[in-house]
């Protein structure tokens, strides 16, 4: 039912004789499962199970020996008083156990006389009173003929077999009161003997055909094992035969009883009894296990399934069943090999766990030196501990003869609490629960991340998904898995232990709960209960330990609305109760809730606010709970129904539920509400039974019961109160036979629901029971999220020696889990139930993984019916693919699925699904490049090369104007990855589906050469062979010419339609527009069409950089750089006089700032009063120029630039700056190594001190004179600016991230020497230190055109700022001075050199030269219209709070760095009569 897992290291134990090595022969539990009995070849010794101590010893004698033989086998009492012992030879020896009355235990504590060694903590007192025991021989027991088994088969009753094929049902008490025979020993009277080979064996079921030879002349029962519940025994007989023996009474009596041949069992070994499922499970020589049922209605048996590694392993490595084992509470059974292994095994043949799957080391061989030889097994307390008996070959003196000694491992197990306590399968935890420790995984104590908002699958254009006629074609999913919820893959466990407090008197734990929230945990052991929190990480017990003394759980425990609910008996009050605890409250039975009922509670569970209840008397009890307030609730019995008609005993039933689920969906009951329990789903031995109300009376009647499914280990409900078609299901786990689901049938929206009298077509069924298989064990089910959870068992080695108690394997916990939704849609596709898939689906559809479960659902249909060597004549292949395409992740799933397949499955697939390339055609449609980008593998792969690098090229073009950068830069290395010399290789195009044609011969079965097809059937008159190509007949030189003047025309050679023509895939077009066919050279240039490829890359990569440039996307320009290893330097040089020429620097301003989602230049425009102002401003303004020009005053560092990152010291006299001829090449590298000093970290001023003397600086002294700065300005101007409404976070235009951004690119304009952009860009960044060095090395380079041209833009940017309310006003008030410089150099080098001189020399594609008698660049239209003041509300949040007039001032001698002056424009305008004086510089 439930799923055992090993923990830990196996340990090794010593339960020989004391200071002895002696071989451990068998080990034997008693039915309580606390004292163990282990036996040798002569003593008997008798353990305390927790813990692990011994309590006494019993040594047999040499002549006892000799006498009556080895000890063998060990079988307890049931009241644990007596042991028999059964000897080799065949003898039973009897020992009475004897408790001592006085109360006193095996272990004495004495504290020490000194005070601070005296114990004083709870924790190391042991409060479990071990037992004194004392054990002595009471009798030997020998009958006329050699005992081979016995079994105990109730609480005073033994069953012997003897070699003589009898078998005898003899009385404990009778082993005393028997005679003594002549040798001493007690014999007992033959007259309770049966003969098996007088008792009637059958070979069927149906008990109609009897064996004519039963058994032979000297077999014998050599196993054999009681089931009360079955009522007979399994059997195995000396010679390998299996047999069931049952009897019609409880007594043994010759006349009741008769025998079965397990059919096809003539191997058997071993055999073991499942009581609670009813099943016998028998060990075979070939090493399978064969297990069979019980039917219910002959009594017959029936085969259930068979259990078998022999596919996993090698043929015959494991050998025959040594060794089988149930647990005690019948969920899983353990099985070991003779040479060497064991496994575990779920109730109906899930296999848990495998010792061949372990990891003993390289040095280890598991198939012929096993370590684990296991000879016999036993289970302990509650299953938490497995005892194993394994052989070691050992060579040692005292054993002359070297024979195998049996060492004692002990496996420690937890098991999901779903073995005890069925009721937690309603909840979405995984709880694991071992002898005092509890596992729990859960996900709501995990971290929240959440990735961003939904986001929608692409839109499939090809066919829109509308099925109810008003839902949109595309859906919703969402972005990321919220890993707050249990779906994450934790591998991190919560390990809670037991308080020592509790676990000393009440080990181990029996019984535990979660509630629903996962915040608390309850858990119950021998006797009391006690609960812990999650979130305080504290227990609560009981404060009085007598009242935890007084109840024993034995129903169950769940959580119900903060109580605690549970089934017990009241050692105290002699009474079976349901009590119900608050967790608020500490635990007192004053606070609890007491519910009397009338037998014992075996099982429990609860439906909403509905308990339901089953005892042992066979009555299901539903009980509705409200509640009244914090501490009380009240109960109230709503019905009783009495089930002993469908069970053999109550003790049968697994499990219990109640539920509103109904078997016919329009079967409704008026007087019932949802939220009441209709129907009742009882487990009864693995079959699943349902009672349903009856609708006329409102009576739930047992005999009404119909089975659903059979071999059934768990159960799932999921109760919700929201319709939904993945909730209303019931869930069934079937072991072997894997996972079953029982769902509703939808009908369509259109059809009403009727009453049954109206409805139509009433034979139609209205639920469905699915099957499919999963890879884990199901523990929990998520239902809103379509996983299966569970857990699996790993193993590490940590020392290899053998010698280390570390040298097995240590076991640990994994928890996984496995989506079903692609198991369910494909059961209900291959039904025809295509509406209900649909619906599911889209219930769904909002998983981040429901993409992933498409493509599971293809890639199985895929592989089964690709593989499949018959014949197809229904295929669920196109029924799928036409599923998946009512979503739009279908070509999406189709890629992924055809790239995880193998190749020799593709034409199959795209038979149905369509050629490649018209799906990645689709692709491009519906903008689904990522997808596309996975076709072109597929198409690398099924068509010639030069499709798929026709097809690459188109995709990178397309995926550059989408600024998928990452895409195209997989595309790229895609394309260089081709090799030239397969770009010709023919492929076939077509699609061939191989289960239509047959597979084509290969070319070593058919000569293909031409000449033996002349020689056959004559001269063919059109030679060809697979070894030619379509090329054009063009002689080279002309050829080579067309394909450049087609390469110009359209360098990525595709078509501008963005659809590639096939039928230019085949041949390359001529002059003539024909084609021929032409042998293929067999050397051709690599060298050559490596360079042609990468040549053609590099062309695309330009036009679409040129296309950025042009449409002023500098951003996208640097990330297209950056990502595609796009060498922008070197490409910027050869474009300075084309794409990176700028005409109107006004304009790229502008479309700057819109690209750049950055404010307006122009804030609005001005009126005429403030557009004449602006006139006049600029009139004073040349004066002034003129004035500061004529005193020659020094230049000194103006403090109204902003910080530009580089050294402003190229205005400062030099000896080697004055005409040193350099061209502008060799200027721009001074540039060069100033911007690599350049960080955006602007405060490191380490980087500023290392390179402040090594600097070269230019100034002319010829026109030293020019650079009257900033601060000469006149107060007019600035004192305007410090009244207007510009602040100083509006002259900070770009953003502090995008500032970064854009000085990295001007660094790379300035090493391409494109001024124009440099200059720009300096402006966008308000750098007027670089623009200086800029027009410095214009100058330098004596350029006179260039020189002009940026001049005359300059101005017309001047006048621009000037003629409206321009953010750019300010800082080109202080470019004056270099704008001046840049112009008295103009016009001194046209006065010295002619006009025309300059033409023939200079590049006329500079510009024109301007007019140097009238300077029309700067003329002020009178009268300006439309302009208004500029707004003193304007926004500014995007830019710092710093302002535009802030630099950093020259460096020193010592290297330091001045404070900015914030302030520098309003203290300049207060000094206004004192720089009146000053001369100006006159103005063109």
């Amino acid at each position: 039912m439930t799923m055992y897992f090993t923990v830990g290291w196996p340990k090794v134990l010593s339960l020989s004789f004391p200071c002895e090595k002696s071989s451990i022969n068998h080990i034997c539990c008693d039915a309580v499962k606390i004292l163990i009995a282990a036996v040798g070849d002569n003593f008997i010794g008798i353990w305390y199970a927790n813990p692990l101590i011994p309590i006494t010893f019993y040594r047999r004698g040499a002549e006892s020996i000799a006498q009556v033989g080895k000890n063998k086998l060990i079988v307890w009492k049931p009241d644990s008083r007596q042991l028999a012992i059964l000897t080799n030879l065949g003898v039973l020896i009897l020992y009475q156990i004897e408790f001592q009355g006085d109360g006193s235990g095996t272990l004495t504590q004495i504290d020490p006389p000194l005070s601070s060694l005296k114990r004083v903590s709870a924790e190391l007192f042991l409060k479990e009173n071990v037992p004194k025991l004392s054990l002595h021989e009471q009798c030997t027991i020998k009958l006329d003929a050699p005992m081979t088994t016995i079994c105990c088969i109730s609480l005073t009753e033994l069953l012997i077999a003897t070699d003589q094929c009898d078998l005898l049902r003899v009385q404990w008490s009778d082993l005393d009161a028997g005679m003594i025979g002549e040798s001493g020993e007690k014999a007992l009277p033959l007259y309770s003997s049966i003969n098996l080979g007088n008792i009637p064996f059958y070979v069927n079921r149906h008990c109609n055909l009897k064996s004519i030879s039963p058994l032979g002349d000297k077999s014998y029962i050599a196993a054999l094992e009681y089931s009360p519940f079955i009522g007979g025994c399994a059997a195995i007989f000396s010679d390998h035969r299996a047999a069931f023996l049952i009897a019609m009474q409880l007594c043994f009596e010759p006349q009741n009883i008769h025998g079965f041949w397990i059919p096809d069992v003539e191997d058997a070994t071993a055999c073991s009894v499942n009581h609670k499922f009813r099943l016998l499970a028998y060990g075979r020589q070939n090493s399978d296990i064969a297990v069979y049922a019980i039917e219910d209605t002959t009594g017959g048996l029936e085969f259930s399934h068979s259990l078998s590694l022999n596919s996993n392993v090698m043929h015959g490595s494991l050998g025959a069943v040594s060794e089988l084992k149930w647990s005690p509470d019948g969920c899983v059974l353990i099985v070991a090999w003779k040479k060497g292994g064991i496994s575990l095994w779920s109730t109906f043949g899930a296999l848990l766990m495998s010792s061949l799957n372990w990891d003993f080391g390289l040095h280890v061989d598991l198939i012929h030196h096993n370590p684990l030889k296991v000879a016999k097994l036993e289970w302990s307390t509650e299953g938490y501990h497995l005892f194993m008996t394994c052989k070691k070959n050992i060579s040692d003196t005292a054993f002359e003869e070297n024979e195998d000694i049996c060492e004692v491992l002990q496996l420690n197990f937890v098991k999901s609490t779903l073995s005890m306590n069925p009721c937690m399968a309603s909840n979405f935890h995984v709880l694991l629960q071992g002898d005092d420790t509890l596992y729990i995984n859960q996900g709501d104590n995990l971290e929240k991340i959440y990735f961003g908002s939904k986001f929608s699958f692409p839109n499939n254009r090809m066919k829109p998904t509308n099925i109810h006629g008003n839902e949109d074609d595309s859906m919703e999913v969402k972005k990321s898995v919220d890993i707050s919820s249990i779906l994450s893959e934790s591998k991190l466990w919560n390990i809670i232990q037991l308080p020592q407090t509790y676990a000393a008197s009440n080990w181990p734990i029996r019984y535990s709960a979660i509630n629903t929230a996962g915040s608390h945990l309850a858990v119950a052991g021998r006797t009391g209960l006690a609960h812990y929190s999650m979130v305080t990480k504290r227990w609560k017990l009981f404060g009085n330990e007598s009242q935890e003394k007084d109840f024993v759980v034995s129903g169950g425990l769940l959580w119900w609305k903060g109580f605690i609910v549970l089934g017990c008996y009241s050692l105290l009050d002699r009474t079976d109760e349901i009590r119900c605890y608050p967790e608020e409250c500490k635990l007192d039975n004053q606070f609890g809730n007491k519910i009397q009922v009338r037998a014992p509670v075996i099982s429990l569970n609860m439906f909403r606010d509905q308990l339901i209840s089953l005892s042992s008397d066979g009555v299901v009890s539903l009980f509705e709970l409200k509640l009244q307030d914090s501490y009380s609730i009240s109960v109230n019995c709503a019905y009783e129904v009495d089930v002993k008609s469908i069970c053999i005993h109550p003790a049968c039933i697994v499990s219990l539920t109640v539920t509103n689920l109904r078997n016919d969906l329009s079967m409704k009951s008026s007087p019932t509400s949802p939220d009441t329990a209709e129907t009742i789903i009882v487990n009864v031995c693995g079959r699943i039974l349902m009672i349903q109300r009856d609708s006329r009376n409102s009576v739930i009647n047992s005999l009404m019961a119909s089975c659903l499914a059979s071999c059934v280990e768990c159960v799932w409900l999921s109760n919700a109160l929201e319709k939904s078609p993945m909730r209303d299901c019931l869930w069934l786990y079937s072991g072997a036979h894997g996972m079953r689901v029982w769902l509703p049938i939808l009908p369509p929206i259109n059809e009403k629901i009727r009453e049954a009298p109206q409805r139509l077509h009433t034979f139609m069924t209205k639920r469905i029971m699915l099957s499919f298989s999963l890879k884990l064990y199901p523990l929990a089910i998520l239902f809103d999220n379509a996983i299966v959870l569970g857990v699996e068992n790993e193993t590490t080695l940590y020392t290899s020696d053998l010698s280390s108690h570390f040298s097995l394997p240590f076991c640990f916990l994994e928890r996984k889990s496995q989506v079903y939704l692609h198991k369910i849609l494909r059961q209900l596709i291959k039904r025809n139930l295509g509406y209900s898939a649909w619906e599911i689906a889209k219930s769904c559809r909002s998983l981040p993984y429901f993409p992933h479960s498409l493509e599971l659902l293809l890639h199985e249909v895929l592989e089964e019916e690709a593989l499949s060597k018959d014949p197809i004549p229904d295929a669920l292949l196109p029924s799928i693919l036409d599923f998946i395409r009512e979503f739009p992740v279908y070509l999406q799933t189709i890629v992924q699925c055809a790239r995880k397949t193998e190749i020799a499955l593709w034409p199959y697939l795209f038979s149905i699904a369509g050629k490649p390339k018209d799906l990645f055609q689709q692709c491009l449609q519906s903008e689904e490049l990522d997808t596309a980008a996975s076709f072109l593998i597929i198409l690398q792969n099924l068509e010639p090369s030069i499709i798929s690098k026709q097809y690459a090229t188109l995709l990178l073009d397309i995926a550059l104007q989408n600024r998928k950068w990452e895409l195209a830069k997989d595309l790229i290395r895609f394309l260089k990855a081709i090799d030239p010399n397969e770009i010709d290789s023919p492929r076939s195009s077509m699609v061939v589906n191989i289960k239509i044609a047959p597979q084509s011969q290969t070319q070593s079965q058919v000569n293909q050469n031409a000449d033996v097809f002349n020689m056959i059937l004559g001269p063919i008159a059109r030679e060809r062979s697979f070894s030619t190509t379509l090329t054009s007949n063009l002689p080279k030189e002309k050829k080579e010419k067309q394909i450049a003047t087609t390469n110009q025309s359209n360098p990525s050679n595709v078509p501008a339609s963005g659809v590639v023509n096939e039928s230019t895939t085949s041949s390359l077009p001529n002059n003539s527009g024909t084609s021929s066919v032409v042998r293929r050279k067999l050397e051709r240039s690599n060298s050559t069409k490596d360079h042609k490829e990468i040549f053609c890359i590099e062309t695309i990569l330009q036009n679409h950089a040129r296309k950025l440039l042009q449409n002023y996307k500098l951003i996208e320009l640097g990330y297209m750089s950056a990502f595609l290893d796009f060498h922008l330097v070197s490409w910027l040089s050869q474009e300075i006089d084309r794409s990176a020429r700028l005409d109107d620097y006004v304009d790229a301003l502008n479309c700057l700032h819109e690209e750049l989602k950055l404010a307006p230049p122009l804030l609005h425009p001005t009126s005429e009063e403030s557009g004449m102002s602006l006139v006049s401003d600029y009139s004073q303004l040349r004066k002034q120029f003129t004035i500061d020009n004529q005193h020659s005053l020094r230049p000194h560092p103006s403090s109204h630039t902003s910080e530009s990152g580089y050294f402003s010291l190229a205005l400062m006299d030099t000896p080697t700056s004055m005409n040193n001829g350099n061209t502008l090449q060799s200027s721009i590298a001074v540039i060069k190594e100033h911007e690599q000093l350049r960080h955006v970290n602007y405060q490191i001023d380490d980087c500023i001190k290392s390179l402040s003397h090594s600097q070269p600086y230019y100034d002319s002294s010829r026109y030293r004179q020019s650079f009257s700065l900033h601060d000469e300005l006149s107060n007019v101007y600035l004192s305007q600016f410090e009244n207007s409404t510009f602040n100083d976070a509006v002259f900070r235009i770009l953003p502090e991230k995008l500032s970064i951004k854009i000085r990295y690119l001007l660094q790379l304009f300035i090493e391409a020497n494109c001024i124009d952009y440099a200059l720009v860009l300096s402006m966008l960044l308000q750098d007027a230190a670089s623009i200086g060095r800029i027009i410095n090395v214009m100058i330098r380079s004596e350029s006179i055109k260039t020189c002009q041209r940026i001049c005359g833009a300059l101005k017309r940017l001047t006048q621009w700022s000037f003629n409206q309310d321009c953010l750019y006003r300010p800082f080109m008030i202080s470019l004056q001075p270099h704008i001046y410089h840049l112009d008295q150099y103009t016009i001194a080098t046209t006065i010295k050199f002619p006009v025309h001189h300059l033409t023939q020399e200079g590049d006329m594609t500079l510009g024109s030269t301007p007019d140097i008698k009238t300077d029309n660049s700067y003329n002020i239209t009178q009268s300006i219209h439309n302009k208004t003041n500029i707004n003193a509300n304007w926004e500014a949040d995007n830019f710092p709070a710093e302002g535009l007039y802030i630099r950093q001032s020259s460096l020193g001698s010592s290297g330091s760095v001045s404070k900015p002056n914030k302030n520098r424009s309003r203290l300049l305008s207060k000094d206004l009569s004192v720089r009146n004086e000053a001369g100006a510089c006159r103005l063109m």
